[in-house]
């Protein structure tokens, strides 16, 4: 055991020294000693090779990004990150997506090829009939149902049918799956939800994309809305035991918002108080969450998802109510460190003088703009939500021309082309910037952009007045007028 222990602290070390040797290493010690381990590990090792690759890194995600990659010049990879829970970790790498299911301690070895990466996928190590599973699950739903946006453009009919069918005919293949193998109970219960509740989350998307696909009203769209909205209703969401499901989470958390809105049609007073559709989730909350499992994760989701975009300072209230009435200290941990690394950036503190490329293609940075108050735009031109701002943006700029604010439009596309000519055609004003490595770049990951359009607020100084400050659309007026008067 000891000797096992040791082989797997040095794991990285052999890798980068003999990549030939590791599958052999893996396989050898997965099947020799994982089961006789006598000390806590929360290790999740995965390592491999993605060969035929144009992407830098390789990324692993559980709620969040949780472990990252360079890629060799060969394709090969190396990460490790503390793993708190078992679940469904989705990789991302360049040239396509997957999923593996994994434990704290687990480790796999993962190969594939990107001109053919689907067909091409390869995984040993722990947790191999899970991870095979999903991966031909994948496989079957893009041969059942294709392309998401072809199905959904389907008349009602055919889509509900193809939809069912698919459905009807995963459950057998999990069902004959679980007799063959034996798989880890929360693995169990994720796909139990998954195909329970999955078909109520492509229902709730089909009429949306027929409105968009034919130019036409939502309620005039083809499809039993009441009585798919009926059956919607009557979920469950007393189900704690499913909580280890996203797609369970995405229900519950789908019924509390509709109903939150409900609320607000009827209160009109909430649409005009600052909190208000806060209020409203939390009314909402409290009248279909009688579960408290289920009550308190919705609540951390719903303050963590908020946070993240907006930051620690818009949630307080919420935090705080929270952190008075929840039962799940995990939640809190986990969202006290969530809190914990907005600490870095939050008003008053200085940040690096970054540095990017104008539209002209010379090296600029921060520090030019010192002496003004700096509006920064985070956006890409695939953005919709970003490029409807800029009206706003535009008319704010010439509003504020004659003062001292500078208002820097940074792009994080992922090359410059689309960028300089949306930029060039458009004849769009203002400081245009590029910051090169996209959503992998210093200034994202300092600030933790997670969605666009994202809007910085800095001081004369270059320090932080609001690491998300208001859209030109909403108040940021206020904010820049409170601060040119002081």
């Amino acid at each position: 055991m000891k000797l096992f222990l040791k082989l797997r602290v040095s794991f990285k070390t052999i890798f980068i020294m003999n990549k030939q040797l590791i599958l052999f290493l893996i396989v050898t010690l997965f099947y020799t000693g994982c089961s006789q381990k006598e000390t806590v590990d929360t290790k999740i090792i995965i390592a491999g090779k993605v060969e035929n690759t144009t992407r830098e890194s390789i990324e692993v995600y559980l709620e969040e990004e949780v472990g990252s990659s360079e890629f060799e010049e060969d394709g090969t990879f190396y990460l490790s990150f503390d793993a708190e829970e078992e679940g469904l970790y989705f990789i991302r790498a360049g040239v396509g997506d997957f999923s593996l299911f994994l434990t704290p301690g687990d480790s796999v070895f993962v190969t594939a090829d990107g001109q053919e990466f689907k067909n091409s996928i390869q995984v040993s190590g722990n947790r191999v009939a899970e991870s095979n599973y999903l991966h031909q699950k994948d496989l079957f739903l893009y041969e059942e149902l294709g392309d998401m946006f072809e199905l959904f453009s389907l008349p009602s009919e055919q889509y509900l049918d193809k939809r069912s069918g698919f459905f009807i005919r995963q459950k057998e293949r999990f069902n004959q799956y679980q007799a063959e193998h034996k798989l880890h109970p929360v693995f169990i219960k994720e796909e139990e939800a998954y195909l329970e509740f999955e078909p109520f989350l492509y229902d709730s998307q089909y009429p949306h994309y027929q409105a968009y696909i034919n130019e036409i009203n939502l309620e005039d769209v083809d499809f039993p809305v009441e009585k798919t909205k009926a059956a919607f209703d009557a979920i469950d969401l007393g189900r704690s035991d499913f909580l280890v499901s996203r797609t369970y989470r995405s229900i519950v958390d789908r019924r509390v918002h509709e109903h939150a809105m409900e609320l607000v049609k009827r209160d009109s007073t909430l649409w005009h108080e600052k909190s208000g559709m806060e209020q409203a989730v939390f009314m909402a909350a409290d009248e279909l969450l009688h579960n408290k499992a289920v009550k308190d994760y919705f609540m951390y989701n719903f303050i963590k998802s908020n946070m993240g975009a907006l930051g620690p300072v818009y949630v307080e209230d919420a935090y705080e109510k929270f952190l008075a009435e929840n039962n799940s200290p995990k939640l809190v941990t986990k969202l006290e460190k969530a809190k914990a690394k907005w600490e870095p950036i939050m008003p008053g503190k200085e940040i690096p003088d970054f540095k990017f490329i104008d539209v002209a293609g010379d090296s600029v940075k921060l520090s030019d703009l010192r002496g003004k108050l700096v509006y920064i735009d985070i956006w890409a031109t695939w953005c919709g939500p970003c490029i409807a701002e800029h009206p706003h943006w535009d008319e704010l700029r010439a509003d504020y021309k004659d003062k001292d604010v500078a208002f820097l439009s940074l792009s994080i596309d992922d090359t410059k082309e689309p960028w300089e000519k949306m930029v060039k055609s458009k004849n769009m004003g203002g400081y245009q910037w590029f910051a090169e490595k996209a959503w992998k770049s210093e200034i994202t990951r300092l600030f933790l952009v997670n969605s666009i359009p994202r809007f910085l607020l800095l001081d004369k100084d270059g320090k932080i007045i609001n690491p998300s400050a208001e859209r030109p659309s909403g108040g940021i007026r206020e904010h820049l007028d409170k601060y040119l008067e002081s």
